[in-house]
């Protein structure tokens, strides 16, 4: 295997195993048992703990090896109010510049995530998120917006990874508000709709802040509220 396939193996294979929760906030993740666990060489593992501290989703600690954040509210507020304005900025980047094949590549990502939600993969759902939002970032045609938008994604998935109902109960597809709003975003994009696309794209991301620290009974209320749009 190529070197930069096993990078990104190593990375994979890392976010998979905080996905099934075999790591929790304020774990170490250190270097030379995940190569153990991964069956790799250290190389591999620290370029790929190396990306995930430069995305802001690991803190580096000195001599004691890569910390998952331990998340607080500020923290979170904070994260969130930055993800929705950059992410708002993107999408109607995005509405301006986007090709019919960019148009394409985001429907396609669509129908990936429709089938990760009725098969209920949490790993292939998690990986057509990143590829929906960093998709837009990238056809925003701004290596600025798309930078920074790469690290805030990762550092507000501390939050969905953890407390997401998705990620850490059972849940049906009808309890799911995502893949309604992705579409609408898409659509807004497709029109070049460029103050649509990225006033909805904000309202998805407030959306996302506010059900992570919503009640879950009061949570299926607002979902509910929002399918009936």
């Amino acid at each position: 295997m190529a070197k930069e396939n096993l990078e990104e193996f190593a990375y994979r294979s890392i976010i998979r195993l905080i996905l099934k929760n075999k790591f929790k906030p304020g774990d170490f993740l250190l270097e030379i048992e995940l190569a153990e666990t991964l069956k790799l060489s250290r190389t591999p593992v620290r370029h790929a703990l190396g990306r995930l501290v430069g995305e802001g989703f690991l803190e580096k600690r000195k001599k004691k090896g890569c910390l998952i954040s331990v998340p607080t509210s500020e923290d979170a507020k904070h994260v969130f109010f930055a993800r929705e304005n950059l992410e708002g900025l993107t999408a109607t980047s995005a509405a301006m510049y986007a090709t019919e094949d960019d148009i394409i590549e985001l429907r396609t990502i669509l129908e990936k995530e429709k089938k990760a939600l009725v098969t209920y993969n949490k790993e292939d759902y998690s990986t057509t998120n990143e590829d929906f939002h960093l998709g837009i970032a990238r056809m925003s045609r701004n290596i600025y917006l798309e930078k920074y938008c790469r690290n805030i994604f990762w550092r507000s998935n501390i939050y969905i990874f953890f407390f997401d109902n998705y990620y850490t109960q059972p849940t049906s597809i009808d309890e799911q508000y995502t893949p309604d709003q992705h579409i609408q975003i898409v659509d807004a994009i497709a029109e070049h709709d460029a103050e649509k696309a990225g006033e909805l794209m904000r309202q998805h991301i407030h959306f996302t802040y506010a059900m992570l620290f919503t009640p879950w009974n009061v949570k299926k209320k607002a979902i509910r509220s929002t399918h009936s749009l």
